[in-house]
């Protein structure tokens, strides 16, 4: 298996993953197989290479190896497989990790974009949709609001006209895995190896979405519960999957959205406020009692709404970025 490849792998396959240039020439140096994480199971990494998938364990000094990063695959002297280098990563998903400890917690990686997946049957939560944006901001991706379910929508256009309110700047796709609108959009998104990683709460629909794009029954999917509609949990580990010309992420259902160093993608989620920032008469305005500032004008105006500017408050606070 171990070889030096200064071009790229000739694969229909590669191509879908994403294989470029820049990632040929990363792999050039290195010894072994380019490869392609797909999933991470209990603790062995299943990858793609030019010859199909690979199983092979990580070697002890790489770090934390997650779905969607660049690795190298070398045989193992007769034994099993081994991950033996990891690519710097282009892309991040990092959320901080729910446990105690404050910590860093990279849920995809090398995703082109973040597709925050929201079932339009169930109820908005703003400061959820806020938290996702600052993530999906601050991973290097390009955020894009995808509303599931649409067939079940009595006014559609209401649900768009709200979400494109608290997410300005971002796109919002429609879509259904029931009658097929707006998944042409998506698909068209993906075109050119492009790759999305999958955000949103339990029951959303994101693997529904997989499962229609891809073609096959990729992802487990499971009915939503009628005593308080909340869906189960029917993805269990992070996924790549390949559909027609790039691939997907998908994730299980993220209840906690804890805040990673959000500075980036806070400026990025409200743009705004951020625009307001650039005229505080202070550079470290905190926004809060200072005199001068122009994002307390703007609220005290009326022209910044005081629930947004409320929102943006409540994730700029270093108490507060690490709850739900």
């Amino acid at each position: 298996m171990t070889s030096r490849h200064p071009q790229a792998p000739p694969t229909d396959v590669f191509a879908a993953l994403g294989w470029d240039g820049g990632w040929a020439d990363a792999f050039a140096s290195l010894p072994g197989t380019p490869a392609r994480v797909t999933r991470i199971d209990h603790g062995t990494a299943r990858t793609l290479t030019p010859a199909g998938p690979v199983s092979a364990t990580p070697a002890a000094d790489l770090g934390t190896i997650v779905t969607g990063d660049w690795v190298t695959v070398s045989d193992g002297g007769g034994g099993p497989a081994m991950v033996t280098a990891v690519l710097d990563r282009r892309t991040a998903l990092v959320r901080r990790d729910p446990g105690e400890e404050p910590a860093p917690q990279v849920l995809a990686a090398n995703m082109d974009q973040v597709w925050i997946v929201h079932d339009v049957g169930h109820p908005l939560r703003a400061g959820w949709l806020d938290r996702a944006l600052v993530v999906a901001y601050g991973s290097g991706a390009t955020p894009v609001i995808v509303v599931a379910k649409a067939d079940v929508a009595r006014d559609e256009r209401a649900v768009v006209d709200v979400l494109e309110s608290l997410a300005p700047g971002a796109a919002v796709v429609v879509t259904s895995t029931v009658d097929g609108r707006g998944l042409d959009i998506l698909s068209t998104r993906l075109e050119g190896g492009r790759c999305a990683a999958l955000l949103g709460r339990s029951g959303s629909g994101k693997s529904s979405l997989v499962n229609a794009l891809s073609g096959a029954t990729q992802e487990r999917t499971g009915e939503v519960r009628a005593a308080d509609g909340r869906g189960r949990h029917t993805t269990t580990r992070r996924a790549l999957v390949i559909v027609s010309g790039g691939s997907v992420i998908d994730t299980p259902g993220v209840r906690a959205l804890g805040l990673w160093k959000p500075d980036a993608g806070l400026r990025l989620a409200f743009p705004d406020i951020s625009e307001l920032t650039s005229r505080c008469r202070f550079n470290d305005c905190r926004h809060r009692r200072e005199p001068g500032c122009a994002v307390l004008l703007a609220r005290d105006s009326g022209a910044l709404p005081d629930d947004r500017y409320r929102r943006y408050i409540a994730l700029s606070d270093p108490e507060t970025t690490g709850r739900r």
